[in-house]
């Protein structure tokens, strides 16, 4: 870990350096290092793992081999989607089918999000729970908002090339979780 930090500090202008590294703990370390306790403590527990942006992918199904998903984590990345955008409810629906495919009776979908939660992830939530399903979320990010810093330089940017600024919406989260 210190040498990659090293070589980052090297990549960063000095002014930018503090900025960088707080955001990569908050937005890719913090988590990951979440997640990774999350799975210690459900070790032998049916576990599935999705990623979403504006679409839901399965990287693994529903396993009992946590350590197969927990040596995956270090490689996800939001590098690795192929469209850009937040769309939770995707997730769920995706978890939701997950947990019916497998005819699992009590489940419980973990919902890792930095914000960005819409009107369909609440009707998500709520065909979750009518289904005997349960969610709890883990957000992560800054509730004033922040740009995304991209790892080669420079800040993510939307369709009309505006800075993207993420901003952790701690009452819908808590709504949704409500719902769910």
């Amino acid at each position: 870990l210190t040498e990659n930090v090293i070589d980052e500090i090297n990549t960063i202008e000095d002014d930018k350096i503090l900025n960088y590294l707080v955001h990569r703990y908050r937005y890719e370390i913090y988590p990951k290092l979440k997640i990774l306790d999350i799975l210690e403590r459900r070790q032998g527990a049916q576990v599935a793992l999705i990623v979403y942006s504006a679409n839901a992918f399965t990287v693994t199904p529903l396993t009992s081999d946590t350590d197969t998903i927990m040596a995956l984590i270090n490689s996800i990345d939001t590098s690795i989607m192929p469209s850009r955008g937040s769309y939770p409810a995707l997730a769920i629906d995706k978890g939701l089918q997950l947990l019916n495919q497998a005819s699992v009776s009590n489940g419980e979908i973990i919902l890792v999000t930095d914000g960005g939660i819409t009107s369909d992830s609440f009707s998500s939530a709520q065909k979750l729970r009518d289904e005997g399903y349960r969610l709890s979320a883990l957000g992560i990010g800054s509730m004033s908002g922040a740009p995304i810093p991209k790892e080669t330089g420079g800040f993510i940017t939307d369709n009309t090339g505006q800075i993207t600024i993420s901003r952790l919406e701690v009452d819908d989260l808590k709504d949704l979780v409500k719902i769910g």
